[in-house]
């Protein structure tokens, strides 16, 4: 079968994108089904994270959001059958890509397909739907009337958070940092509360905004896509630059910036997994009564305690697809045998959700 998996250079830590056309088929086990892939959504690989929980491989596989039709079922599978069209995140710990022409998945990693959703609008919305769900209501409990802001909200994550906010009652305040994302947020229905525009690069552009826009009170929960750990700008009393960023550090927003934007009783939802926080900081936290949680999505699959509310938010997500509550936006769609081509894209900043249809 096809397949496509990721190498990483030991040496370097770069990773490599590779097609593979004669791959063997999974073997299939007693709990675990057999799904012809219909679509995979893609998002950025990351190394590190396998790293850190010690998967070390020679292969990773690559693609995680899929949806297709199940084609066989291990003798102890009861919950679904063959024919069945599906939709699922592959685990972590997954041998078998979603990019490939079939895959391996626990009975208990997928639910139904609803009729009406097509194959590429149930994975497009999977891992973005539940990254939003985790942050809007497990970590920062959002209720209606609040104030959120949502940093690099243009990209398929951003779509999702945006609508859900909306959808419970939230006012939501987005950033932009070029022209092409500010008109593409401004041309969003509802419409945003305010989109700030940090294109300019001017210190303070961020606090002040947000300041303006809550009449001085502050945002009641930021939700971030990864932070800047280091100024930008010199530094006062030597002059000297305090660090050589490089542009995409630049057009991630400060720390200090956001800790100060948060209102009393804020909630910081922080993407950034090696998050230092200086003293000065922390104090303003502790006086704001303020909190930040981390937001990691793949923790849900990795305890079977969560299994329950984990399969609770994906019907949710896949049930407002299919009633047009939550519409995703696929910006591209390639061949299973295209996605090499994609996949340096997947790492640069980008409005939409690029998907893989076999």
């Amino acid at each position: 079968m096809r397949t496509v998996y990721i190498q990483a250079s030991p040496q370097s830590g770069e990773t490599e994108c590779i097609f593979d056309q004669n791959a063997e088929e999974p073997t299939l086990t007693d709990n675990c089904i057999k799904v012809q892939i219909k679509a995979c959504g893609l998002s950025a690989f990351n190394l590190e994270i396998f790293q850190e929980l010690h998967m070390h491989r020679g292969k990773y596989p690559f693609g995680r959001e899929i949806s297709g039709i199940v084609v066989q079922v291990g003798s102890s599978v009861t919950s679904v059958k063959v024919g069945d069209e599906v939709v699922g995140v592959l685990p972590l710990d997954t041998e078998c890509s979603g990019c490939a022409d079939y895959c391996l998945i626990d009975e208990y990693n997928v639910i139904i397909k609803p009729s009406r959703v097509t194959f590429s609008e149930a994975s497009a919305c999977l891992l973005d739907g539940i990254r939003a769900y985790t942050a809007l209501q497990y970590l920062a409990r959002v209720s209606a009337g609040e104030t959120i802001l949502v940093l690099d909200a243009v990209n398929s994550t951003g779509n999702i958070l945006i609508q859900l906010a909306q959808l419970w009652g939230v006012k939501v305040i987005a950033t932009a940092t070029n022209q092409e994302e500010k008109l593409h947020l401004e041309r969003l229905k509802p419409e945003l509360a305010h989109v700030i525009d940090l294109s300019g690069g001017k210190k303070n552009t961020l606090l002040n905004s947000c300041l303006e826009e809550t009449g001085g009170l502050g945002i009641d929960v930021i939700i971030d896509s990864g932070v800047s750990m280091y100024p930008i700008e010199d530094d006062e009393t030597t002059g000297s630059p305090v660090k050589t960023l490089s542009q995409k550090e630049k057009l991630l927003p400060n720390k200090h910036e956001l800790i100060s934007s948060l209102a009393v009783g804020g909630r910081w939802i922080t993407s950034q997994h090696n998050l230092q926080l200086d003293p000065p900081d922390s104090k303003v936290l502790y006086l704001k009564g303020s909190s930040v949680s981390f937001l990691f999505e793949s923790f849900w699959t990795m305890s079977c305690g969560q299994q329950g509310r984990y399969l609770h938010i994906v019907k949710d997500i896949v049930n407002k697809v299919a009633n047009g509550t939550l519409k995703p936006n696929i910006s591209t769609t390639v061949k299973l045998d295209k996605v090499c081509d994609v996949y340096k894209a997947l790492s640069t900043k980008q409005i939409g959700k690029i998907m893989m249809e076999t």
